[in-house]
Protein backbone atom coordinates (compact mmCIF):
# COMPACT_ATOMS: atom_id res chain seq x y z
CA UNK A 1 0.00 0.00 0.00
CA UNK A 2 2.02 3.49 -1.32
CA UNK A 3 1.29 6.14 0.99
CA UNK A 4 -0.72 8.44 -1.24
CA UNK A 5 -3.57 5.24 -0.62
CA UNK A 6 -2.84 5.72 3.21
CA UNK A 7 -3.54 9.12 3.20
CA UNK A 8 -6.61 9.36 1.03
CA UNK A 9 -8.30 6.77 3.09
CA UNK A 10 -6.54 7.67 6.57
CA UNK A 11 -10.06 8.74 7.73
CA UNK A 12 -11.25 5.17 7.25
CA UNK A 13 -8.12 3.18 8.63
CA UNK A 14 -8.45 5.51 11.81
CA UNK A 15 -12.25 4.45 12.05
CA UNK A 16 -11.50 0.81 11.32
CA UNK A 17 -8.79 0.43 13.81
CA UNK A 18 -11.21 2.15 16.38
CA UNK A 19 -13.91 -0.30 15.67
CA UNK A 20 -11.36 -3.45 15.84
CA UNK A 21 -9.90 -2.05 19.80
CA UNK A 22 -13.92 -1.92 20.50
CA UNK A 23 -15.08 -4.57 19.20
CA UNK A 24 -12.07 -6.35 20.87
CA UNK A 25 -13.26 -5.38 24.03
CA UNK A 26 -16.36 -6.22 23.93
CA UNK A 27 -15.50 -9.75 22.70
CA UNK A 28 -13.13 -9.83 26.02
CA UNK A 29 -15.31 -8.73 28.53
CA UNK A 30 -18.85 -9.88 27.19
CA UNK A 31 -19.36 -13.89 29.05
CA UNK A 32 -22.80 -14.38 26.34
CA UNK A 33 -20.52 -13.99 23.30
CA UNK A 34 -18.89 -17.48 22.47
CA UNK A 35 -15.05 -17.29 22.71
CA UNK A 36 -15.16 -17.42 18.99
CA UNK A 37 -11.96 -17.74 16.99
CA UNK A 38 -12.19 -14.32 16.20
CA UNK A 39 -12.96 -13.56 19.58
CA UNK A 40 -9.39 -16.10 21.09
CA UNK A 41 -7.40 -13.77 18.43
CA UNK A 42 -8.38 -10.41 19.72
CA UNK A 43 -8.07 -11.43 23.40
CA UNK A 44 -4.44 -12.11 22.68
CA UNK A 45 -3.92 -8.97 21.65
CA UNK A 46 -6.18 -6.97 24.63
CA UNK A 47 -5.14 -9.14 27.60
CA UNK A 48 -2.03 -8.04 27.48
CA UNK A 49 -2.82 -4.76 27.25
CA UNK A 50 -5.78 -5.04 30.44
CA UNK A 51 -3.17 -6.65 32.59
CA UNK A 52 -0.70 -4.02 31.81
CA UNK A 53 -3.53 -1.68 32.51
CA UNK A 54 -4.51 -3.65 35.73
CA UNK A 55 -0.56 -3.39 37.26
CA UNK A 56 -0.11 0.26 36.31
CA UNK A 57 -3.60 0.77 38.55
CA UNK A 58 -1.71 -1.54 41.09
CA UNK A 59 1.39 0.87 41.20
CA UNK A 60 -0.42 4.11 41.36
CA UNK A 61 -2.74 2.75 44.36
CA UNK A 62 0.77 1.40 46.00
CA UNK A 63 2.20 4.29 45.65
CA UNK A 64 -0.17 6.56 46.92
CA UNK A 65 -0.62 4.11 49.24
CA UNK A 66 2.93 4.36 50.27
CA UNK A 67 2.90 8.36 50.23
CA UNK A 68 0.09 8.16 52.89
CA UNK A 69 2.36 5.77 54.81
CA UNK A 70 4.84 8.03 54.91
CA UNK A 71 3.32 10.63 55.70
CA UNK A 72 1.18 9.33 58.57
CA UNK A 73 5.27 7.74 59.81
CA UNK A 74 6.61 11.65 59.86
CA UNK A 75 3.61 13.24 61.36
CA UNK A 76 4.42 10.32 64.47
CA UNK A 77 8.21 11.46 64.36
CA UNK A 78 7.07 15.26 64.89
CA UNK A 79 5.01 14.12 67.80
CA UNK A 80 7.80 12.08 69.38
CA UNK A 81 10.60 14.64 68.68
CA UNK A 82 8.28 17.50 70.11
CA UNK A 83 7.65 14.90 73.21
CA UNK A 84 11.47 14.16 73.61
CA UNK A 85 11.99 17.48 73.59
CA UNK A 86 9.60 18.75 76.54
CA UNK A 87 10.91 15.90 78.25
CA UNK A 88 14.20 16.70 77.68
CA UNK A 89 13.02 20.45 79.06
CA UNK A 90 11.75 19.25 82.08
CA UNK A 91 14.27 17.17 82.88
CA UNK A 92 16.84 20.51 82.96
CA UNK A 93 14.17 22.26 85.06
CA UNK A 94 14.13 19.64 87.69
CA UNK A 95 18.38 19.38 87.11
CA UNK A 96 18.40 22.94 87.71
CA UNK A 97 15.82 23.20 91.17
CA UNK A 98 17.70 20.22 92.63
CA UNK A 99 21.12 21.88 92.64
CA UNK A 100 19.90 25.17 93.45
CA UNK A 101 18.19 23.00 96.36
CA UNK A 102 22.07 21.46 97.14
CA UNK A 103 23.75 25.21 96.95
CA UNK A 104 21.03 26.21 99.34
CA UNK A 105 21.04 23.18 101.55
CA UNK A 106 24.76 24.16 101.48
CA UNK A 107 24.30 27.82 102.94
CA UNK A 108 21.98 26.22 105.89
CA UNK A 109 24.18 23.76 106.81
CA UNK A 110 26.79 26.58 107.08
CA UNK A 111 24.41 28.87 109.08
CA UNK A 112 23.40 26.26 111.24
CA UNK A 113 27.35 25.44 111.76
CA UNK A 114 28.15 28.89 113.03
CA UNK A 115 24.77 29.57 114.29
CA UNK A 116 26.40 31.71 117.03
CA UNK A 117 27.48 34.35 113.76
CA UNK A 118 24.94 36.92 113.18
CA UNK A 119 24.62 36.48 109.47
CA UNK A 120 22.32 38.00 107.07
CA UNK A 121 21.22 35.66 103.46
CA UNK A 122 21.85 37.38 100.10
CA UNK A 123 22.32 35.88 96.34
CA UNK A 124 24.77 36.86 93.76
CA UNK A 125 23.31 39.49 91.28
CA UNK A 126 26.99 39.48 89.14
CA UNK A 127 30.27 38.31 88.40
CA UNK A 128 33.62 39.97 87.12
CA UNK A 129 33.63 40.27 84.15
CA UNK A 130 37.13 40.04 83.44
CA UNK A 131 37.25 36.54 85.86
CA UNK A 132 34.44 34.90 86.38
CA UNK A 133 35.41 33.80 90.08
CA UNK A 134 37.78 37.11 91.00
CA UNK A 135 35.01 38.93 92.05
CA UNK A 136 31.14 39.14 92.37
CA UNK A 137 28.15 41.58 93.71
CA UNK A 138 25.74 40.62 95.88
CA UNK A 139 21.90 42.42 96.51
CA UNK A 140 22.85 44.11 99.80
CA UNK A 141 23.96 47.20 100.79
CA UNK A 142 25.06 49.81 102.98
CA UNK A 143 20.63 50.06 103.88
CA UNK A 144 20.89 46.37 105.14
CA UNK A 145 23.68 47.26 107.47
CA UNK A 146 26.61 45.77 105.34
CA UNK A 147 29.94 47.18 106.18
CA UNK A 148 33.37 46.68 104.15
CA UNK A 149 35.57 44.25 105.66
CA UNK A 150 32.60 41.75 106.15
CA UNK A 151 33.02 38.37 105.94
CA UNK A 152 31.24 36.42 103.03
CA UNK A 153 30.77 32.39 103.25
CA UNK A 154 28.59 30.23 101.20
CA UNK A 155 28.92 27.45 98.58
CA UNK A 156 30.47 25.14 101.30
CA UNK A 157 32.97 27.55 102.91
CA UNK A 158 34.19 30.87 103.09
CA UNK A 159 33.95 32.67 99.85
CA UNK A 160 35.86 36.15 100.21
CA UNK A 161 35.14 39.37 101.94
CA UNK A 162 33.34 42.90 101.03
CA UNK A 163 35.10 45.73 99.47
CA UNK A 164 32.83 47.85 98.07
CA UNK A 165 29.27 48.61 99.41
CA UNK A 166 26.47 50.49 97.74
CA UNK A 167 23.35 51.48 99.60
CA UNK A 168 21.68 48.24 97.96
CA UNK A 169 24.34 46.27 96.85
CA UNK A 170 27.92 45.11 97.42
CA UNK A 171 31.15 44.04 96.01
CA UNK A 172 32.82 40.72 96.84
CA UNK A 173 36.51 39.78 96.55
CA UNK A 174 36.68 36.06 96.24
CA UNK A 175 39.07 34.04 98.17
CA UNK A 176 41.23 33.20 94.74
CA UNK A 177 41.54 36.74 94.18
CA UNK A 178 45.31 38.32 94.70
CA UNK A 179 43.42 40.93 97.19
CA UNK A 180 42.82 38.44 99.62
CA UNK A 181 44.67 37.21 102.37
CA UNK A 182 43.16 35.24 105.24
CA UNK A 183 45.29 33.52 108.53
CA UNK A 184 44.82 30.28 108.58
CA UNK A 185 45.38 26.90 110.40
CA UNK A 186 45.44 23.45 109.81
CA UNK A 187 43.20 21.47 111.44
CA UNK A 188 44.80 18.15 111.57
CA UNK A 189 47.89 19.57 112.82
CA UNK A 190 47.25 23.00 114.02
CA UNK A 191 50.24 24.16 112.19
CA UNK A 192 49.42 28.31 111.30
CA UNK A 193 49.91 30.63 108.37
CA UNK A 194 48.82 32.69 105.44
CA UNK A 195 46.32 31.84 102.62
CA UNK A 196 46.30 34.62 99.72
CA UNK A 197 45.23 34.70 96.25
CA UNK A 198 48.12 34.59 93.33
CA UNK A 199 47.59 35.52 90.69
CA UNK A 200 48.88 32.64 88.66
CA UNK A 201 46.75 30.47 90.53
CA UNK A 202 43.90 32.50 90.29
CA UNK A 203 43.54 31.39 86.85
CA UNK A 204 43.33 27.47 87.92
CA UNK A 205 40.80 28.65 90.59
CA UNK A 206 43.14 27.62 93.67
CA UNK A 207 45.12 29.76 96.33
CA UNK A 208 48.44 29.38 98.00
CA UNK A 209 49.31 28.98 101.30
CA UNK A 210 52.96 30.43 102.68
CA UNK A 211 54.71 31.40 106.23
CA UNK A 212 53.82 27.88 107.65
CA UNK A 213 57.30 26.05 109.70
CA UNK A 214 59.23 24.59 107.36
CA UNK A 215 59.24 21.38 109.70
CA UNK A 216 55.23 21.74 109.76
CA UNK A 217 53.48 18.29 108.91
CA UNK A 218 50.97 19.26 106.73
CA UNK A 219 49.71 17.39 104.11
CA UNK A 220 48.05 16.48 101.20
CA UNK A 221 44.09 16.36 101.94
CA UNK A 222 44.95 18.09 105.29
CA UNK A 223 41.70 20.56 105.87
CA UNK A 224 42.18 24.35 106.27
CA UNK A 225 40.28 27.07 108.35
CA UNK A 226 40.58 30.52 109.61
CA UNK A 227 42.31 31.37 112.58
CA UNK A 228 41.75 33.70 115.08
CA UNK A 229 45.67 34.86 115.31
CA UNK A 230 45.61 38.75 114.12
CA UNK A 231 42.77 38.10 111.49
CA UNK A 232 39.98 39.85 110.59
CA UNK A 233 37.74 36.63 110.27
CA UNK A 234 36.03 34.62 112.65
CA UNK A 235 38.11 31.41 113.93
CA UNK A 236 37.06 28.18 112.36
CA UNK A 237 35.39 29.03 108.64
CA UNK A 238 36.45 26.40 106.38
CA UNK A 239 39.02 27.85 103.60
CA UNK A 240 39.33 24.67 101.67
CA UNK A 241 42.14 21.81 101.31
CA UNK A 242 45.63 20.79 100.31
CA UNK A 243 46.10 19.93 97.33
CA UNK A 244 49.81 19.88 96.84
CA UNK A 245 52.91 21.02 99.35
CA UNK A 246 56.03 22.37 97.24
CA UNK A 247 59.83 23.50 98.43
CA UNK A 248 60.56 27.23 97.21
CA UNK A 249 63.71 27.68 95.39
CA UNK A 250 65.47 28.86 98.65
CA UNK A 251 65.41 25.62 100.05
CA UNK A 252 64.39 27.00 103.58
CA UNK A 253 60.76 27.05 103.24
CA UNK A 254 57.57 25.82 101.69
CA UNK A 255 53.94 26.57 100.33
CA UNK A 256 51.42 24.73 99.75
CA UNK A 257 48.72 24.53 96.62
CA UNK A 258 44.60 25.06 98.40
CA UNK A 259 41.58 24.10 96.77
CA UNK A 260 38.52 26.51 98.04
CA UNK A 261 35.75 25.06 100.11
CA UNK A 262 33.95 27.46 98.47
CA UNK A 263 32.10 26.15 95.02
CA UNK A 264 32.91 29.68 93.05
CA UNK A 265 31.72 28.73 89.80
CA UNK A 266 28.10 27.98 90.60
CA UNK A 267 28.01 29.99 93.53
CA UNK A 268 24.12 32.16 93.89
CA UNK A 269 23.43 32.22 97.36
CA UNK A 270 25.72 33.88 100.30
CA UNK A 271 25.50 34.57 103.98
CA UNK A 272 27.43 38.13 105.31
CA UNK A 273 28.78 38.04 108.31
CA UNK A 274 27.42 41.10 110.14
CA UNK A 275 30.15 41.69 112.37
CA UNK A 276 33.62 42.95 111.98
CA UNK A 277 36.70 41.14 113.59
CA UNK A 278 40.04 42.17 114.35
CA UNK A 279 41.49 45.67 112.59
CA UNK A 280 41.14 44.10 108.89
CA UNK A 281 44.42 43.29 106.97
Amino acid sequence: MSLGVFARHKKAFLLSGIGICLLAIILTINPNIGSSFAARGLSVVVTPLQRGLNATIAWVQGHFSALANNQGLISQNRALNEQIARLQLENYRLQLASEENERLNAVLNMHQRYAELPTIGARVISHDPNDWNRSFHIDVGSRDGILEGMVVFGGGGLAGVVRDVNPTSSQVVSVIDSRFAAAVMSIRTEDVGVVRGDVRLMQQGLLRMEHFDVAAQILPGDEIDTSAYGSMFPRGLRVGTVREIHTNPDGQTRHAIIEPAANLDNIDVVLVVTQLFGDGE
